[in-house]
């Protein structure tokens, strides 16, 4: 893992954001160029500090008129949208996160993309558990491995995604 914050854009619009979110985070790399919607893929964020919460969060001011997509958020990022209602804006929009499930049978840890809208409704106003997930192993019923209330709270704020028009 490199500590280092790197952008790797698949696409105009889509780009991997990994390594380390600190003092030293440079996000001009995003604003370079205008975009009206930009899809960050932010599985690869393995550690936010104060330092780089504050940098987010001025990123995201000079990004206030583009649409964002949060895509994979990574654990210290869903930590940080559940802390910090500032780390996402108005016209944001998260997509997909990480949730991690235990087998208490096998004794496995188990890392699920869990989908906005598919696996997981936004809006509610309390998570009692995550989405039910099956070992892969035994198929027993996995136990989701996080405080719920805590791990899950950003969803009960986000806005409900905007329909594309047919």
């Amino acid at each position: 893992m490199t500590n280092i914050l790197s952008f790797d854009w698949e696409k105009d619009d889509y780009v991997r954001i990994s390594g380390m979110v600190d003092e030293n985070a440079d996000f001009s790399e995003l604003y370079k160029k205008h975009h009206e919607v930009l899809f960050l893929d932010l599985k690869g964020v393995h550690r936010i500090n104060s330092s780089g919460v504050r940098k987010w969060v001025l990123a995201l001011d000079k990004l206030k008129d583009v649409e964002l997509h949060y895509i994979n958020c990574s654990f210290p990022v869903v930590d940080q949208l559940s802390m910090v209602p500032e780390f996402i804006n108005k016209k944001s929009y998260v997509e997909s996160f990480d949730a991690r499930y235990v087998c208490e049978n096998d004794n496995t840890t188990h890392i699920f993309n869990l989908v906005v809208g598919f696996d997981i409704q936004p809006g509610l106003k309390k998570y009692e558990d995550g989405p039910e997930r099956f070992c892969p192993n035994c198929k027993n019923r996995l136990e989701f491995d996080h405080n719920p209330d805590s791990y899950l709270f950003f969803l009960s704020n986000l806005h409900p995604k905007k329909k594309a028009a047919s």
